[in-house]
């Protein structure tokens, strides 16, 4: 069975953004001595709960306002969480994380270590409203499909392959990348599963839409020098509203380095197939 690269970026993405947590956060092992989560710190704060009228519920950290962000997507293992802030109104039981998947600390997590069964909740910086950040595989939107969507994170180095949409029926486009030979990953673009305005996750990409993916500076790591250019191969895939998988015959082959950018249009439909270039 062939499995969709969307799906692949998974486990890779993850590696690569673990191993990129370490060098920006000096998450360790030792840290997480017995896969525990981390304790309080000698000096913990108490966070607060904001109700407003313009943002809903927020808490304020480190001067940064967040809002409730989605739900667990699969499993949430101890070793995820990175830095234990503090905890949430009084109660030293419902404490908040940073997360070593997640070095910008775009998002937090918290989590009541009493509730067994209780699910964490994710929470994002309200500044990046709107824009494509990096997020973790395992943090799903429940509340907004608009938050970003995209394979681009603006806050990495990134070369980026921004495609026009001429297309009809398309549920998700992704692409798998190398670098010098190497296999580097793969990243894609579809709308988010489990907002209210798409709450099946079968809402189609509309036509006209400009679509970016991303080749960063993560997925060289440990591979690649990120200053040097090196020469690029791309292939796509467009997986229609009817669940198929559609590869495309186009090869993108260029020299690049990251800090640059191109341009593609996608077009056709699923009964006739797709073209890019």
């Amino acid at each position: 069975m062939k499995i969709r690269p969307i799906k692949k970026i998974s486990k890779l993405m993850t590696a690569l953004a673990l191993g990129a947590a370490f060098l920006f956060t000096g998450c360790s092992a030792f840290q997480l001595f017995g896969n525990r989560a981390p304790e309080l710190p000698d000096n913990p704060q108490s966070f607060k709960k904001q109700d407003t009228d313009s943002s809903g519920i927020v808490i304020e950290v480190n001067g940064r306002k967040y809002s409730p962000f989605g739900k667990l997507n699969g499993k949430l293992d101890n070793s995820s969480f990175r830095e234990c802030l503090g905890y949430l109104d009084n109660d030293k039981n419902d404490r908040v994380y940073t997360l070593c998947e997640e070095p910008y600390d775009n998002y937090l997590v918290t989590k009541n270590i009493n509730g067994i069964m209780e699910q964490p909740m994710f929470w994002r910086d309200r500044s990046t409203y709107g824009e494509d950040i990096f997020t973790p595989e395992y943090i799903v939107s429940d509340d907004d499909v608009y938050w970003g969507r995209s394979g681009c994170y603006h806050e990495m180095l990134e070369f980026r392959i921004r495609i026009t949409l001429e297309a009809d029926d398309v549920k998700e486009l992704s692409m798998e990348y190398k670098g010098n030979g190497l296999d580097l990953g793969t990243c894609g673009v579809k709308n988010a599963v489990g907002g209210l305005k798409n709450p099946d996750g079968n809402l189609p990409l509309k036509r006209g839409e400009e679509l970016d993916l991303s080749i960063t500076e993560l997925s060289l790591y440990g591979k690649l020098e990120k200053e040097k250019p090196f020469d690029c191969e791309c292939r796509f895939f467009v997986e229609s509203l009817d669940g198929k998988l559609h590869e495309l015959d186009h090869v993108y082959k260029k020299t690049i380095k990251l800090g640059g950018k191109d341009t593609l249009t996608l077009t056709g439909n699923a009964k006739d197939g797709y073209k890019i270039g």
